[in-house]
């Protein structure tokens, strides 16, 4: 039996505008990682068991002496397989909300540095389509390694027959042309 781990990842994000947080015309907003031992990732823990997503992101928000969200918001749902010694993995990424400034966030324990990184540059694709359902206002999306996919419930647009234009019963001879008043 494979193991498996529940993380919840708090997706805390710089808009370009803070005047705009959500406008995106200039530019996508940098997203918080901080980097602990590897490579930069969004800040998060492990799902304890009983604890709630809300408690999670607490904690999350809390060790990074940020205001802990009232009511998380789930943004993007990640299932990753299992890959050499790391397990299967669940990722809930939640709305952490934004910072206007260069706020100077720092771990409670000292030792994971922080970094503001453009979209372009994350290195978990599950993170881009957070942010992308934020900005837009889309439902969030259920993700396997990063893609999204399809679920049972949504139309399959392979199965659905398109129909046929009807043809019109009178058609114009010389589309292009138009009769003079």
């Amino acid at each position: 039996m494979t193991s498996r781990q529940t993380w919840v990842h708090l997706l805390v994000w710089r808009p370009v505008e803070p005047a705009r947080p959500l406008d995106v015309s200039r530019a996508w907003p940098r997203v918080l990682q901080v980097a602990g031992g590897g490579a930069p990732a969004p800040p998060g823990v492990i799902l304890r068991p009983d604890e709630s997503i809300r408690a999670a992101a607490g904690r999350i928000a809390s060790a990074l002496g940020l205001r802990p969200p009232t009511l998380p918001r789930v943004l993007a749902v990640d299932q990753r397989p299992a890959e050499g010694d790391c397990p299967e993995e669940l990722s809930l990424i939640v709305d952490g909300g934004w910072l206007a400034d260069d706020v100077p966030v720092a771990c409670t324990c000292g030792q994971h540095p922080w970094s503001w990184t453009p979209v372009a540059e994350l290195g978990r694709l599950a993170l881009v389509h957070a942010l992308r359902a934020l900005m837009v206002g889309q439902p969030p999306p259920a993700l396997w390694n990063g893609t999204p996919f399809r679920l049972a419930t949504d139309p399959d647009p392979d199965s659905e027959p398109v129909p046929e234009p009807a043809p019109d019963p009178d058609p114009d001879p010389d589309p292009g042309h138009r009769p003079a008043p």
